[in-house]
């Protein structure tokens, strides 16, 4: 039996009726702080925002030298104002430096032979490095879990461009608890593309380059992060109510009238963001200059853009001509979300002047607030350009392609590819080495969203379509070209949202040097949807 978006609401609000709902983080205001947590109110935000340095600790930049090992364990952290918060965290140690979560800074072309240990108290685990064209063995995907006390040995040479990728676990059934209580970080690639935009802008990683992980969170009244899913939140993606940038709640950061670099990663679980920039009312441009698989060919100026779970979003944003006192507020802009129906539809009961529980997708909330100071050392170059060119993307080659028609859909309370679910042992989809495919994803109109991700190789999107008789989605009013595609399908990715009722072309190439038949898999990045087995395993033979 087909559930309509009309059943999932009464799905939920029956749920919603016969469980105990949990403890907003915001409910901490009430408890004799001054702080306030809600995402919906500009107010609150006084928190310095947590940027990377080269010192060690949280996200701190590792630059490998030779074979190193990264520590799976518990840990915790002050995230919300007085209080510690238990995490799951990756632990490195170099010399007198101590990591956690490092941001590892490589070179294309470099050779690395991390070492995995699982000291996590019960679970198995396993890093998957997402993004990077590596044999199936350094892939790190489920069949690959180890358990607790255990080690995994990988030797992979960097062949990705330069571009924001990272690492997260993959064990399969654990893989979203696991990465929402903070097994996560950057992988920054770096090659002769990255070193000329950096001199070209005066960029320094840290100050005026920041990577920047945006997620939801669900805290207790201690603080600690909640993470038990209903049989709705399975279904449905698991949403967090507090919104955090680089670990941090209600962050601010003070910034100087020059150019800024922001490597946004989505690292939540399900929710999708639509971010833009605010001066008051009216949206800041900005470039988007990357995504998933590094540069784009030129920078693309928009106001606004949509980043799934697992995307990565490049961009600068130029402050040259703001000035000192000036106040600016990333925030997600409001969006029909295509996973309800109405998403002001009443409740049968509703309780009367009592706040909505939880965020909503598609809801509107501030995530990061710019504060514009006067620069107190020498005045940024107004003459500075940003490059007209920042990298070659070589179209793939389709003459000889195959093309693959692959089907998201859902019943019974289950979500399925290609009308399958995901099991060790059977290989649907079997791809013969050195060739391309066009793999053409059909996602149900009585879907949601899906974050579509491909393990080991990097694709094109070719074209994005309605299929007759869909609903329109919020992305098409974002095209850049006839062919329906936004700024942020150009260049190379790993991983593309595809809307209810939306047809998305993707041209891969399968092309590679690696001995011996590969496996891999091609999931859905809402992190539940993953667990609950919308994966199939593809082999390349």
């Amino acid at each position: 039996m087909k559930l309509s978006r009309r059943d999932f609401i009464k799905l939920g609000a029956l749920t919603a009726a016969t469980a105990v709902l949990p403890t907003r983080a915001w409910a901490l205001m009430d408890n004799g702080g001054d702080f306030n947590l809600d995402p919906r109110d500009p107010g609150g935000f006084s928190s310095p925002l947590f940027k990377p340095g080269f010192n060690g600790g949280l996200l701190g930049f590792f630059e490998p030298r030779g074979p190193f090992m990264i520590n799976a364990t518990q840990g915790s952290a002050n995230i919300l104002p007085g209080k510690e918060s238990d995490l799951l965290i990756y632990q490195l140690a170099d010399g007198a430096k101590g990591y956690i979560n490092p941001i590892l800074k490589v070179k294309k072309g470099q050779r690395l032979n991390p070492v995995l240990k699982n000291s996590l108290s019960q679970q198995a685990t396993i890093i998957h490095w997402h993004g990077l064209i590596v044999d199936g063995k350094n892939d790190g995907g489920p069949a690959d879990g180890i358990s607790s006390g255990e080690t995994y040995q990988y030797d992979f040479t960097v062949r990705n461009r330069a571009g924001t990728y990272w690492y997260h676990p993959h064990p399969f059934g654990f893989t979203s608890e696991q990465a929402y209580k903070g097994l996560a970080s950057f992988f920054l690639v770096e090659d002769d593309d990255e070193i000329r935009l950096r001199r070209s802008l005066g960029l320094k990683l840290g100050e005026n380059d920041i990577p920047l992980v945006i997620q939801d969170k669900r805290f207790d009244e201690m603080g600690n992060l909640m993470y038990e899913p209903d049989e709705n939140e399975w279904f449905m993606g698991f949403l967090g109510d507090t919104i955090l940038a680089n670990l941090t709640v209600k962050p601010y950061l003070n910034v100087i009238p020059q150019v800024y670099r922001f490597r946004v990663l989505n690292g939540s679980n399900a929710r999708i963001y639509r971010l833009a920039f605010l001066k008051g009312a009216e949206k800041a441009a900005y470039y988007i200059i990357g995504n998933d698989g590094g540069f784009l060919d030129k920078p693309y100026r928009t106001n606004e853009a949509f980043i799934a779970p697992g995307e990565r979003m490049d961009i600068l944003l130029d402050l040259r001509n703001f000035r000192p006192g000036d106040e600016l507020f990333l925030k997600s802009l409001p969006f029909d979300p295509m996973d309800n129906e109405e998403m002001t539809e009443p409740m049968a009961e509703p309780m009367a002047a009592e706040p909505s529980m939880g965020l909503d997708n598609g809801e509107e909330f501030y995530i990061l607030k710019l504060n514009v100071k006067k620069s107190t050392g020498c005045q940024p170059s107004h003459h500075q350009r940003i490059p007209g060119v920042l990298s070659c993307i070589v179209p793939t080659d389709m003459s000889d392609a195959m093309m693959r028609e692959i089907t998201l859909s859902q019943a019974d309370m289950q979500w399925f590819i290609n009308g399958q679910k995901f099991d060790f042992n059977q290989f649907p989809i079997e791809v013969s080495r050195n060739t391309v495919e066009i793999w053409d994803i059909m996602n149900d109109m009585m879907s949601m969203p899906h974050p579509m991700h491909i393990h080991g190789f990097q694709f094109q999107v070719l074209e994005r379509m309605v299929m007759e008789g869909a609903m329109e989605n919020p992305g098409m009013d974002l095209a850049v070209d006839e062919m329906g595609r936004l700024p942020t399908d150009l260049g190379w990715k790993d991983t593309v949202l595809i809307w209810p009722g939306e047809k998305v072309k993707i041209a891969i190439d399968f092309s590679h040097n690696f001995q011996g038949e590969q496996r891999y898999v091609f999931h859905c990045h809402n992190l539940e949807h993953e667990d609950m087995g919308m994966m199939v395993n593809y082999r390349v033979a």
